[in-house]
């Protein structure tokens, strides 16, 4: 029998509202699966979710988990190839300890999380990891894994109670030819049918209703509540009152980043961040919240960067909306520019490590591509659209048409001259079938999101830019969340500056510091280990034991 947690000994000054054996803090995959396990293993748990829906930025994602060592392949995906694959990217920012745990683990959350939920999952086949090429890489994929369609009837009064975006499914580089790879159907007789990230949430959500969680939105923690150093409850903005909650056992944040707030991003990301596409909520609630208690701090400049754009009058919720862009820099006929007129990334490549190179500081010129321009021409858009606009159809007036380079470049301000010398190199380039420059097309990955009827991996994005009129389009820097917070160990409890755990304290998602480091290996990069250590973490916070694995 695993040994229980004992309780820590509540102030006798203070008079809570409720009481329960573990509060969780956010909705997102991370939370909803420490809710759900903490249950399943017997704890009392209570569910406060900031927004008034429940799902966070999962439930708006591609819901994919990137699970590097599983049986459920048609191939052999070993703990060994996952961790040479992400040491090889990580640039030793990585918590070797943690990652270990993290991939020995991934293969038990997936199994606990069908046995106990709503969700299936699938192996998203043929989904290459980000960076294939690498020792330990899988070109074939098999270490993404997504839900299967989730029936929305099975949440009765909650299936409207899911977080999501306005049905454009652009924030998410998603449009017709994708939704059909994901077998998305929407707006027919099969509307109650959902998928992605709705779908991972609401068969979690499906879990933890069954458990006997009753999630409460609208309510904010705003205070982390101790006794003799240990966390003994929360603080919760609850309407217009506030309600104090003991934890007898634990509380866990699983509250998000701290993308939406400006402060926050100035402090402590390595450079510019123009935009989240996340649901403007994820403003450090638990990364404050931490820090008031000697949290110590780990991977604070790192985000799970993503190139954005952000179109004229588009906003949510009052704030201005960033959209990633992927098919629209992926697909042939386009590159990506500076103000020189340059090219400076390989517009193909997975979008976290593209940041590096919107973020190059020149001493002299400061962040020289950031913003840049995504430049395309006349046949691009008639046969792919652009940002929205159907194939062939009319191009908005900030597509910047023009009849030549020089024209776009006098109307966006890219150097006319650079732009010209840089379309010519690039459509010498194309002629003979590769990118000398950045290597756009070489890797397996470049020709996913590309041109599917092209019969080879650099045909799927490589194309010249030769078709008058041209359009440009600003793109910068943006992050889907934050990828630091408090440092945490083998159960995701939270340690203190000192070296010592913080008794009672739990974090998971990107409430956490990303264990990963600056590594992210595949689609579901961010949800896998967000699940996996919302496992760990509901696992030891109702049975003070550890995960077996």
């Amino acid at each position: 029998m695993p040994s229980q947690q004992p309780a820590p000994e509540p102030d006798p000054a203070h008079t809570w509202d409720s009481e329960t054996d573990v509060v969780v803090l956010g909705s997102g995959a991370a939370g909803l699966t420490a809710a759900l396990t903490a249950a399943v293993e017997g704890a009392a748990v209570e569910l406060f979710e900031k927004a008034p829906t429940v799902g966070g930025t999962s439930a708006v994602s591609g819901g994919l988990a990137w699970i590097p060592a599983h049986t459920r392949a048609d191939r052999e995906l070993t703990v060994d190839d996952a961790l040479a694959y992400l040491s090889a990217q990580s640039l030793n920012s990585m918590d070797n300890e943690l990652v270990e745990v993290f991939v020995r683990t991934g293969a038990r959350m997936l199994d606990y999380v069908e046995q106990h939920s709503g969700v299936k999952f699938e192996v998203a086949e043929g989904f290459p990891d980000y960076k294939p090429e690498l020792p330990g890489g899988r070109a074939a994929g098999g270490r993404s894994i997504g839900p299967a369609a989730y029936d929305l009837a099975g949440l009765g009064p909650w299936r409207d109670r899911l977080t999501t975006f306005p049905l454009d499914w652009s924030n998410v580089g998603f449009d017709a030819e994708t939704r059909a790879r994901l077998r998305a159907v929407l707006g027919d007789a099969n509307a109650d049918v959902c998928v992605a990230g709705q779908a991972l949430v609401a068969g979690l959500l499906d879990g933890v209703l069954a458990a006997g969680i009753t999630p409460r939105t609208g309510a904010r923690a705003v205070e982390l509540l101790a006794t003799g150093g240990a966390v003994t409850g929360v603080r919760i903005a609850l309407d217009d009152r506030e309600i104090t909650v003991r934890a007898r056992r634990g509380v866990v944040l699983a509250t998000g980043g701290f993308e939406w707030d400006p402060g926050l991003v100035k402090a402590f990301l390595r450079g510019p961040m123009t935009g989240p596409v996340s649901p403007p909520n994820n403003t450090g609630d638990g990364l404050r919240m931490a820090m008031a208690h000697g949290a110590e701090l780990g991977n604070m400049g790192e985000a799970w960067w993503v190139p954005v754009v952000q179109l004229p009058g588009d906003t949510i919720d009052g704030e201005q909306r960033s959209r990633s862009v992927r098919l629209e820099r992926t697909r042939p006929r386009s590159i990506i520019v500076n103000r020189a007129g340059k090219r400076f990334v390989n517009e193909a490549a997975e979008y976290n490590s593209m940041a590096g190179a919107f973020h190059y500081l020149d001493p002299r010129g400061g962040y020289v591509n950031n913003p840049g321009w995504m430049v395309f021409d006349a046949e691009h858009l008639r046969r792919y659209g652009f940002l929205g606009v159907e194939p062939g159809g009319a191009a908005p007036d900030w597509f910047c048409e023009s009849a030549d380079l020089d024209e776009l470049g006098t109307r966006t301000g890219i150097d006319p001259a650079g732009l010209r010398a840089t379309v010519a190199a690039w459509n010498r380039a194309v002629a003979a079938g590769s990118d000398p420059d950045f290597g756009r097309g070489d890797s397996e990955y470049d020709g996913y999101w590309g041109d599917p009827d092209a019969e080879t991996v650099a045909g799927r994005t490589l194309g010249p830019l030769d078709t008058g009129p041209y359009y440009a389009v600003p793109v910068t820097v943006g992050a889907m969340g934050t990828k630091g917070g408090p440092r945490t160990d083998r159960e995701a409890r939270v340690k203190h500056i000192g070296g010592a755990v913080i008794p009672g304290l739990y974090a998971v998602g990107n409430a956490m510091a990303g264990v990963t480091g600056r590594a992210y290996g595949g689609a579901g990069g961010t949800i896998g280990p967000g699940m996996v250590w919302g496992f760990r973490a509901g696992y030891h916070a109702a049975t003070g034991d550890s995960v077996k694995c």
